[in-house]
C-alpha cells in the first residue's frame, strides 16, 4: 500500500510539474497576447470571450504544429534529447505564435509554420563553429545547441514579424540571424577565460546570443517607432532618398554600439563564488 500511494504522489508531482510548465511556457504567451488583442466584430461580453476561447483553440494548435515542425528541422525527433529541450522548443512556437497574432490579428497559416521551421535548417550549416561534437558530455546535443539557438531568436522573430522594413521575412530573419550568432560567436571568444572547457564556453556563448537578440529586438522596435512617427512628407523623403528601400542602418549601429557596451561591461565582471553554478545545472 505504502509503495502505491508513493508511486501515485510522484505521478502527482510529475503532472503538476507538467501543468506548470505547460502553462509557462505555452499557455501564458498566447493567453496575453489574446487580453491585448481585440476580438473584432465580437458582439458584447459573451460573444467576445467566445470568440476569445475559439482563437485560443487555434493558437494551441498554431503552437504544437510549429513545434512539431522545429523538432523536425533540430533532429529533436530523431534522437533522444531532454524534457526540457521539447519545452524549450513548444515555448519558443508560443512565442512566435503570439508575436504573429499581435502584428496580424490572425492565428498563423498553416504553410507558415513549416517556412518558419525552415529558417533553423537553412541556418545550421552556418554555425558548425558551435555545435559540439558528437562525443562530448551531456548537455551539450546538437538538438541543445539548436533548441538555445531558436529560444534566443524568439523575440528576433518577434520583431521581424511586426515589421521588416520591406523586405521578405524569410530572408530578413536569416540575416539577422546569421549576423547575431556570428557576433555571439566572437564576442565569447574574446570574453571566455583561457582554459574554459567547451560545455562553459558553449554555455557563455548561448547567453551573449541571448543578450544579442534582446538587444537586436529593441533596436529593431526603436527604428521602426521612429519611421512610424515621422511627417508623412519626411518619411517619404527619407525612403525617396534611400531608393524606396527602407534603410536598416539606424538598427545595426544602435545595436552596434550596445553590444560593444556590454562587451567592455563583460571585462569588468567577476562573478563571486557564491554566484558560480555547475555547468551541468546551467540548462535548465
Amino acid at each position: 500500500m505504502a509503495d502505491g500511494s508513493q508511486t501515485s504522489g510522484a505521478d502527482n508531482t510529475a503532472h503538476m510539474k507538467a501543468l506548470l510548465l505547460a502553462l509557462r511556457q505555452i499557455g501564458m504567451p498566447l493567453l496575453q497576447v489574446l487580453t491585448e488583442t481585440p476580438a473584432g466584430g465580437a458582439g458584447g461580453t459573451s460573444g467576445a470571450a467566445a470568440v476569445k476561447a475559439e482563437q485560443f483553440g487555434a493558437l494551441v494548435d498554431n503552437t504544437v504544429s510549429l513545434s512539431q515542425a522545429l523538432s523536425a528541422q533540430i533532429g529533436a525527433g530523431d534522437e533522444p534529447v531532454d524534457a526540457w529541450v521539447r519545452w524549450a522548443l513548444a515555448g519558443a512556437a508560443s512565442h512566435v505564435v503570439a508575436s504573429n497574432y499581435r502584428a496580424t490579428g490572425q492565428p498563423l497559416p498553416p504553410d507558415d509554420a513549416q517556412r518558419l521551421a525552415s529558417i533553423v535548417s537553412e541556418l545550421q550549416d552556418k554555425f558548425k563553429a558551435q555545435i559540439p561534437a558528437g562525443d562530448e558530455n551531456i548537455p551539450n546535443t546538437v538538438a541543445t545547441f539548436r533548441a538555445k539557438m531558436m529560444e534566443a531568436l524568439v523575440p528576433v522573430v518577434g520583431a521581424v514579424a511586426q515589421y521588416s522594413f520591406g523586405r521578405a521575412e524569410h530572408a530578413l530573419l536569416a540575416e539577422v540571424a546569421e549576423r547575431l550568432v556570428r557576433t555571439a560567436d566572437q564576442m565569447t571568444r574574446a570574453l571566455a577565460a583561457p582554459g574554459s572547457t567547451p560545455e562553459e564556453w558553449r554555455l557563455l556563448c548561448w547567453n551573449v546570443l541571448k543578450s544579442a537578440g534582446q538587444i537586436y529586438t529593441e533596436s529593431h522596435y526603436a527604428e521602426a517607432d521612429r519611421l512610424l512617427y515621422m511627417n508623412a512628407d519626411e518619411r517619404a523623403a527619407y525612403f525617396a532618398k534611400h531608393g524606396n528601400v527602407v534603410p536598416m542602418t539606424q538598427v545595426w549601429q544602435a545595436f552596434n554600439q550596445r553590444m560593444a557596451m556590454l562587451a567592455t561591461l563583460a571585462t569588468y565582471l567577476e562573478a563571486p563564488a557564491a554566484a558560480q553554478v555547475d555547468v551541468s545545472q546551467a540548462w535548465q
